[in-house]
C-alpha cells in the first residue's frame, strides 16, 4: 500500500478513535442518568461522531500537508508555528464543547450551553487527552518528514557531486579536446581572427562549467547564453548547419533549472545525429505548460538523423532524470515519434 494511502487510513482510524473516546467519556461521566445514557450510546450516534471528528481531523491533515511544502519558512517563523498549534487546540476544545452541548440538546436539558464546574473539568480532561494523542502523532510525522528531508538532501548532494564529475568528464573527454584543438589549429592557419573568437568561446565554456558546479540551479537566461556559446563552437567545426531556434518568453528568463541541462541535451543531439551542410540540424527549444498541474516545462526537440555506430547508452539522460527526481519528485519526459526526438524538463521558480 502506498505511504500516503497508508497514512490516510491511519489518520481516519486515529480520529475515529478519538471521536468515539470523547463521546463515550462525555456521555458516561457527565451528569446524565444511566437510563438516558443507553439512549445516547447507540451505533448511529458513534458513526455520526466519527464522521464529525474525521471531517475536522482530515481538515487539519490537509492544513499540515500544505505547510509541509514550506517547512523551512514555517519553522523560521516561531510566531506562525505557535499560532497554528494554539488555534488547533482551541478548535478541538470548541469541538468537544459542541459535542457536549449536542448531547444536552438530545436530552432536552433546560440550559444546554451552560457548563458547571464538573462539566468544565470533564471537557478539559477530554481535551488534554486528545491533545497528547494528536501531538504525539504530529511529532512523529514531523520527525519522519525531517528524516526524509535529510536523506533526500544527502542523496541530492551525492547526485550533485556525481553530476559535477560527469559534467567535467564529459566536457574534458579526449574527443571534445581533440576536435576543439584541431578546429583551433585550422582557424589559426586559415582564419586568425576567427581563431581569437573560437578561443574566447572555448574559454567561456570551461569557465561556465567550473563556476556552475557549486550551484544547484541556474537561471534559464544563463543557460541559454552558455548554450549559444557552446553551439557556436560546434558551428565553427561543423559549418553553418547547427542552429538553436528559441521560442521563449522574456518573463521566463529568470526561471531556473539544473546547470548544464540544455548543454547535455544539445550534446546528445550532436553525438547521435548526422549533422552536415546537406543535413542541417535545427534544435527547437520552447516553453510549454502542463495542464495537469499548471507547471511550466522546457521542451527540446530535434529531427532524427541517426548516426551509424553511435552509442545509445542513455547515461546522460538517466543522470539528468535522477537529478530532477531528487530536486522536485518529477521526471523528465522523453518522446520519440514521427522522426522527431523530444525531451521535456521542468522549470523551477524560487
Amino acid at each position: 500500500m502506498p505511504t500516503d494511502r497508508r497514512q490516510l487510513l491511519w489518520d481516519i482510524l486515529l480520529y475515529s478513535g478519538l471521536g468515539c473516546f470523547s463521546y463515550f467519556f462525555l456521555v458516561r461521566y457527565a451528569d446524565i442518568p444511566l437510563r438516558q445514557q443507553d439512549r445516547l450510546l447507540t451505533p448511529q450516534a458513534f458513526v455520526a461522531v466519527m464522521l464529525l471528528f474525521n471531517g475536522v481531523g482530515l481538515g487539519m491533515r490537509y492544513t499540515l500537508q500544505r505547510m509541509r511544502r514550506s517547512y523551512p519558512t514555517f519553522l523560521d517563523s516561531r510566531r506562525q508555528m505557535v499560532l497554528f498549534f494554539v488555534l488547533s487546540g482551541l478548535f478541538l476544545l470548541a469541538l468537544n464543547y459542541l459535542l457536549l452541548v449536542s448531547v444536552k440538546l438530545l436530552l432536552g436539558v433546560a440550559q444546554p450551553f451552560a457548563v458547571v464546574y464538573s462539566g468544565i473539568r470533564l471537557l478539559l480532561i477530554t481535551w488534554l487527552t486528545e491533545m497528547v494523542i494528536i501531538s504525539q502523532s504530529v511529532s512523529n510525522r514531523f520527525y519522519k518528514d525531517l528524516l526524509a528531508a535529510y536523506r533526500r538532501t544527502r542523496r541530492l548532494e551525492e547526485s550533485a557531486l556525481q553530476a559535477r564529475y560527469m559534467a567535467l568528464q564529459s566536457q574534458l573527454n579526449p574527443h571534445f579536446l581533440f576536435n576543439s584543438l584541431n578546429t583551433l589549429i585550422a582557424e589559426i592557419e586559415y582564419n586568425p581572427q576567427g581563431a581569437v573568437g573560437f578561443t574566447r568561446n572555448l574559454s567561456d565554456v570551461y569557465r561556465y562549467i567550473l563556476v556552475c558546479q557549486d550551484k544547484r540551479l541556474v537561471s534559464l537566461r544563463e543557460e541559454m547564453e552558455f548554450v549559444n556559446t557552446y553551439v557556436e563552437l560546434h558551428r565553427v567545426r561543423l559549418g553553418d548547419c547547427l542552429t538553436v531556434d528559441w521560442h521563449m518568453d522574456e518573463k521566463l528568463a529568470e526561471a531556473q533549472l539544473p546547470p548544464l541541462t540544455l548543454q547535455l541535451l544539445v550534446e546528445n543531439i550532436v553525438k547521435h545525429n548526422v549533422i552536415s551542410l546537406s543535413r542541417p540540424m535545427t534544435v527547437t527549444v520552447e516553453a510549454v505548460a502542463d495542464d495537469s498541474d499548471g507547471s511550466t516545462w522546457l521542451r527540446v526537440s530535434n529531427p532524427i538523423h541517426p548516426k551509424l555506430g553511435a552509442l545509445t547508452g542513455g547515461k546522460g539522460l538517466a543522470n539528468l532524470n535522477q537529478r530532477y527526481h531528487l530536486l522536485c519528485d518529477k521526471e523528465i519526459k522523453v518522446d520519440r515519434e514521427n522522426d522527431c526526438f523530444t525531451v521535456k524538463v521542468p522549470l523551477f521558480y524560487e
